[in-house]
């Protein structure tokens, strides 16, 4: 309706400039808006202006922003689980990811007074809901097993799990880590990949089914699970043990091209690890290192749980960044808000030139009488 208005020549171009300026800045906030369920995410925990994603916690462990330790600029999350009885879980939960092939960065450090224990401490898992919402291992899962770093791929095969253990060379108690996972994830008919690297070196790599293939694809937690803490295991895993407590920074997820990875060397003579080179994509398994694959889990160690464990509750970290795929939004911003702008210029150029030419029309009207 706002059209069949019917304006003074002199009311007109303001009018409809403020219609085009109102498109301009649409055009820009709607451009700007992040979408539901980005594919590429980023936190860095720098800025205290945008919220992380969620925190699952089950007891009393936290993940709070503060300095970074070990010589490391800015801030970094530091995650700590208390050794209470009943805590055992404090991670980030990242959803909205598909079932393609995506590269997973962050950095992680391990304080110097970090204790040895011979139970896992998993650091980051890819884990899947089920339909059934029931219990179940992560598909894959990063931990620190005494001193070393090993990763965990698990698959079904004849409704039973099956689990590859893969070791990534000794944990380096008071260094920053800086991890990349390239995974492709694996489908019914098509088998997937992991590779592995740690600090610019290739340290593991994974090929072969690498989840259940049912549910929602796999979604990412970062932080630190001690599934033997769970309070159904019993207190004699937890004597003699001090809380959890590591930091996390620099988390980056990108979707990717099916088998692309990274440009990293090769592993050097005394490094973490010495695997072979990364077979050909088959239909059954193949990790590198020197892996044990067996049906079932080690003993002692519980299912990771569903979605909302027993007693998990959610958190909403509100001091820290969130950064989703910034440079690919400010270049769409960017064109929206210049393809506004030059159609407000225009649409104001071409109504002061009709303003202008019946203002001359008047003129000689009055001219004349």
């Amino acid at each position: 309706m706002p059209l069949a208005i019917r304006l003074s020549p002199a009311g007109r171009p303001a009018r409809l400039f403020t219609a085009c300026t109102g498109a301009l800045l649409i055009a820009g906030l709607t451009a700007g808006s992040p979408a539901a369920a980005a594919d590429s995410v980023s936190y860095d925990f720098e800025s205290p202006s945008q919220k992380l994603p969620f925190m699952a916690i089950n007891g009393f462990g936290r993940v709070l922003v503060g300095p970074a330790p070990g010589g490391r600029p800015g801030q970094a999350a530091r995650v700590n689980i208390p050794n209470d009885g009943r805590s055992f879980k404090s991670e980030l939960v990242i959803k909205g990811l598909d079932a393609g092939s995506h590269r997973f960065g962050f950095a992680n450090y391990l304080p110097g007074d970090w204790q040895e224990r011979d139970l896992d401490t998993i650091v980051a898992q890819w884990f899947s809901t089920q339909d059934d919402g029931g219990g179940i291992k992560p598909v894959v899962a990063l931990s620190v097993h005494g001193g070393n770093w090993q990763l965990k791929v698990h698959w079904m095969s004849n409704g039973e799990i099956q689990e590859s253990v893969i070791p990534l060379g000794a944990a380096r108690p008071g260094h920053w880590n800086r991890w990349t996972f390239d995974i492709t994830w694996s489908s019914a008919g098509k088998p997937g990949s992991i590779r592995v690297t740690r600090d610019g070196v290739t340290v593991g790599s994974h090929q072969g089914a690498n989840n259940y293939h049912r549910g929602e694809p796999p979604h990412f937690r970062i932080g630190a699970y001690r599934p033997n803490w769970r309070p159904e295991k019993g207190p004699e895993k937890r004597v003699g043990a001090s809380e959890a407590v590591l930091f996390i920074d620099d988390i980056a997820i990108t979707s990717t091209t099916a088998g692309s990875g990274p440009d990293v060397r090769a592993t050097t003579p005394g490094g973490a690890a010495s695997p072979s080179a990364s077979p050909a994509p088959s239909t059954g398994p193949t990790p590198t290192g020197s892996p044990s694959t067996s049906p079932t889990a080690r003993a002692g160690e519980a299912p990771a749980g569903g979605d909302t464990a027993p007693g998990e509750t959610a958190h909403e970290v509100r001091t820290d960044a969130t950064a989703r795929g910034g440079a690919g939004r400010i270049g769409v911003v960017g064109s929206a808000v210049v393809g506004a702008a030059a159609l407000a210029g225009g649409a104001f150029v071409l109504l002061r030139r009709r303003h202008a030419k019946g203002s001359t029309r008047s003129a000689h009207r009055r001219a004349r009488t």
